[in-house]
């Protein structure tokens, strides 16, 4: 598993248990609000009626408003009572916010009870009409006290907030043993890939001196009629032929050489060089067997490129597939090399204008002795996605809409200017 997708498994559960707990905790903090709010609701209604038939006998016997108010003044949970006339002119009342009173008609809410905020937190209201023995009418105001309610749904904010805590500390400490577990799973498993690739690279170097047999024979074998030709000639006609086996010998030290770079482990020394300059560097090196097809090399490269990589095996991968690009190109033909950065990759494209890369080609183009070349050995792609693979990169194909290859590399490292 990628360290991406490891943390996508674990994270988004977690995510998605904290984002459940939040839900639920809102909706139970709703529920209790509105369980409370009944209770309240209840408790006020009951308070006002007894207060009611009070203040309604205290009336009757002719004491004032003021008189009639004035023995609940001391009663915590009531906060402000005020008695109206059948007008609904404030007659009296009492407040303990020094002053204020919170009626208005606008304000008021249709039926006997509602809610309201204030200076001292949320106040249930009553409001309900009153009438005396002699027929008088008189309205009764009542505002009752929900601090309790509000000391509760702070309590459990509170209480919510510290077992958020908790479950984000505790799975902050079991994602952190689960990355450690997997870290070390990683490790296992490199550790295991790199055993077999090292049973591959056996199986390698077996299917590579198979190779240089068959690769030598043929050389060895001309050299062998040769040898056995000269035997029947003049002096005179002994150095050309000459000419020719030191061809063959100088052809069997070339294909060895190859066969040796192929088997080599790749060895970087990185450093931070101008990307453009080093193809430009490759592509003066190439002038001649591009004159000699009377064939363009166009160059588009990013200005300021910069690439961290080896600058001498980066070179002989521009190299490769410039050099693969000319000659699948025909006379007159025209190799296209585009140069640029995203992501922090320095990406080089190589397009040739020749006829494409067949199917029956394209699962083992990069495999070690497969050319469609009658002169090739068909290492050069070979090593090509070898270095590059090296630096962490990855090199790919692809046929162009205009027939030709197109060879795209993207090594990591990149810098714009």
């Amino acid at each position: 598993m990628k360290k991406r997708e490891f943390l996508l498994f674990f994270i988004l559960p977690f995510l998605l248990v904290v984002g459940l707990f939040t839900l639920l905790s809102n909706l139970n903090r709703q529920y209790i609000q509105a369980k409370m709010q009944e209770l309240a609701s209840d408790q006020l209604s009951a308070t006002a009626l007894i207060l009611k038939e009070s203040i309604r006998a205290g009336l009757e016997r002719g004491l004032s408003a003021s008189e009639v108010l004035t023995p609940y003044q001391a009663t915590e949970d009531i906060y402000f009572m005020a008695i109206l006339d059948g007008q609904e002119n404030v007659i009296d009342w009492t407040s303990r916010f020094e002053g204020y009173l919170p009626l208005s008609q606008k304000e008021r809410l249709s039926g006997e009870l509602w809610i309201i905020d204030s200076p001292e937190g949320k106040i249930f209201n009553h409001y309900s009409a009153l009438t005396t023995a002699d027929g008088r009418k008189y309205y009764f105001y009542l505002g009752y006290s929900l601090k309790s309610l509000d000391v509760l749904l702070a309590y459990s904010k509170r209480n919510f907030w510290y077992i958020l805590s908790a479950l984000a500390l505790a799975g902050l400490l079991i994602f952190a043993g689960l990355y450690r577990l997997h870290r070390s799973y990683q490790l296992a498993a490199a550790e295991a890939a790199r055993q077999a690739e090292e049973k591959e690279k056996f199986k390698e170097i077996s299917a590579y001196t198979s190779g240089v047999a068959h690769e030598i024979k043929n050389p060895l074998n001309s050299l062998a009629l040769l040898f056995e030709y000269w035997q029947s000639l003049n002096i005179s006609q002994i150095s050309q032929e000459l000419e020719k086996g030191k061809d063959e010998v100088e052809k069997i030290g070339r294909i060895v050489d190859s066969f040796s770079e192929a088997l080599k482990p790749v060895s970087l020394s990185l450093e931070k060089f101008e990307a453009g300059s080093v193809i430009e560097e490759e592509i003066k090196e190439l002038e001649n067997l591009a004159e000699e097809k009377n064939l363009k090399i166009d160059l588009k490269a990013e200005d300021g490129l910069k690439l961290t990589a080896d600058r001498l095996l980066f070179g002989r991968v521009v190299s490769n597939l410039l050099k693969n690009a000319i000659e699948a190109s025909p006379e007159g033909g025209l190799v296209s090399v585009k140069t640029y950065v995203r992501k922090k990759k320095v990406i080089l494209e190589v397009e040739d204008s020749g006829s494409g890369i067949e199917e029956t080609q394209a699962g083992k183009i990069f495999e070690p002795f497969i050319s469609s070349k009658s002169s090739g050995f068909g290492i050069g792609l070979y090593l090509t996605r070898k270095i590059v693979t090296a630096h962490g990169g990855k090199i790919s194909f692809s046929n162009g809409s205009g027939g030709g290859a197109i060879f795209k590399v993207e090594m990591p490292g990149g810098e714009s200017g």
